[in-house]
């Protein structure tokens, strides 16, 4: 039903053709082929024949296989063929035959896909100026890619998409999501909108071209809304009166605006914008000093330019609603930071230590647990490692051994073997019973791996799960007995490499204080 509907000439667009790109899998050993992500793409030029081609030699992927890219064109007749046999048997046709192996699939209902930037998916579809409809069929197993769906092996993946970014416009580095997938593209071509805000700054001026095709303009709704703070700060919802423009007040415009025109039958979305209107211009002047500003650095002379800022210094700012309010949402957000621990910054004085990794451990640590901190100690490990409650889960530590640490520990004149030897002591205590722990404790020292500063916790991911890094800002040992900062790492997969990296270099019986089990 989705599929005729958005076929039908006039709905969405004026269609004749279908461009295929179909990437695959082809194995080395005997040649089979698995889908490795094919989009099916309506275009309104007329179908002209075939014109298969592959766009490349294969691109290597590992030992055993191979992509091919290869890209050709059916007719409407066609491609809705090739639609209805996948939905009902599964199988994808190229001149009759099945030419690709996937497992079951789940087609998915009509999605709208608007332009917007930063909407992921636009990265696996063709030119998506105007939004677009797709029909999708979800590949949920995905077991033919399980090495490179392993997030451990994101750097592989991404390199082989970018070789597949040369030859197509298809990134799936960022939609790995969508490996296996088959997507229907249906471009919406029939309406052209654009929009401004009214000069009294309480509504909008939207303006409509429609596809030169179009016997009639169809009826429609249009959705016109601002929000801020997660309010509604006006709304609206009003028929179309099928001119070229149309003014539509909803009474506030100050933030983020939302509009949508819904064709009424068959109910569809043609366009959407979601952003902000700009209101006014601000400009910061300032003369630029005579003199630079002079000082030495590391024996050289350097000089700085300076401006000095020219401005009305005695007038009061001027501040709108909106000010005061995002100046709350800042205070807010913080809050939510440290109720959910992705920011939190300690004191001698404030409440919540060591037990906030715990709780960490416990909310995150379904896969295992990694810390590593120069100063880490056997206690360290009890205080944390040990509160996890998910039995049998990987858990790992990595320490070190420096003058510093020494130092702190009152250990000087120590070697590292003792060091080492007194650790194993503290987690030998016959009183533990160690169960269902799996932990190991590496330390670094001397030659062995490097010597490293910051200290993190690390929540490691598993097939659909990223990664999740802390940065401790401090060694446990000190956890919120001094100023510092708990943080979620943006960007946790190189600290999860660089760990796992530290980790093997140290695969070292000097190295190692603890296994269990043995």
């Amino acid at each position: 039903m989705d599929f005729k509907t958005l076929t039908k000439n006039g709905n969405v667009g004026f269609y004749q053709s279908c461009e295929i790109t179909e990437l695959f899998l082809i194995r080395k050993k005997d040649k089979t082929t698995f889908n490795f992500y094919t989009i099916s793409v309506f275009e309104e030029k007329p179908f002209v024949g075939r014109k298969q081609q592959f766009l490349c030699k294969p691109i290597s992927v590992n030992k055993e296989y191979n992509i091919g890219i290869q890209r050709y064109w059916l007719s409407l007749t066609e491609a809705e063929q090739n639609y209805n046999i996948l939905k009902s048997k599964g199988k994808w046709l190229y001149e009759g035959k099945s030419i690709s192996n996937f497992p079951k699939l789940n087609g998915l209902s009509k999605q709208y896909i608007p332009s917007i930037d930063g909407n992921r998916i636009n990265k696996v579809l063709k030119n998506n100026y105007t939004g677009s409809y797709i029909l999708e069929f979800f590949d949920e197993d995905k077991s033919n890619f399980d090495d490179l769906l392993n997030i451990e092996n994101l750097s592989k993946l991404n390199v082989i998409s970018d070789k597949i970014k040369n030859i197509v416009p298809i990134d799936l580095s960022v939609v790995r999501d969508r490996i296996g997938n088959f997507i229907f593209q249906f471009p919406i071509t029939i309406l052209h909108s654009d929009a401004r805000a009214l000069k009294t700054w309480d509504g909008v001026i939207i303006d409509f071209s429609w596809h030169k095709k179009l016997k009639s303009i169809p009826e429609c709704l249009l959705q016109v809304e601002s929000t801020f703070d997660k309010n509604y700060m006006g709304s609206t919802i009003e028929d179309y009166n099928k001119s070229s423009t149309q003014s539509v007040n909803i009474g506030n415009l100050d933030q983020i605006n939302h509009i949508k025109i819904w064709r009424k039958e068959p109910s569809l979305i043609l366009s959407t914008f979601s952003g902000s209107f700009i209101r006014n211009f601000s400009f910061n002047m300032g003369i630029v000093s005579p003199e630079p500003r002079l000082f030495e650095l590391d024996g050289k002379m350097v000089q700085v330019q300076v401006s000095s800022n020219e401005g009305p210094r005695n007038k009061k700012a001027k501040h709108s609603y909106t000010d005061f309010i995002s100046n709350n949402l800042y205070d807010a957000e913080k809050k939510q930071l440290e109720k959910n621990l992705a920011f939190k910054q300690y004191n001698s004085s404030k409440k919540g230590t060591v037990e906030d990794l715990r709780l960490l451990i416990k909310q995150h640590g379904k896969n295992g647990a990694f810390i590593w901190d120069p100063f880490l100690s056997p206690n360290d490990i009890f205080n944390t490692l040990y509160f996890s409650a998910d039995g049998g889960v990987p858990l790992k530590a990595i320490g070190s051994i420096t003058d510093t640490v020494k130092s702190v520990y009152d250990l000087k004149g120590k070697t590292a073997s003792d060091i080492i030897e007194n650790y194993k002591g503290e987690f030998e205590n016959p009183i533990n019973n160690n169960y269902h722990l799996n932990i190991e404790f590496r330390i670094q020292h001397g030659n062995f791996g490097w010597s490293f500063h910051d200290r993190f916790l690390i929540f490691p991911s598993n097939e659909l799960k990223r990664s999740k890094v802390y940065s401790l800002g401090t060694s446990i040992n000190s956890y919120g007995k001094s100023h510092h900062i708990l943080q979620e790492v943006s960007h946790p997969q190189p600290v999860v490499d660089a760990f796992n990296e530290l980790w093997d270099n140290l695969n070292n019986s000097d190295c190692l204080v603890w296994k269990n089990p043995k």
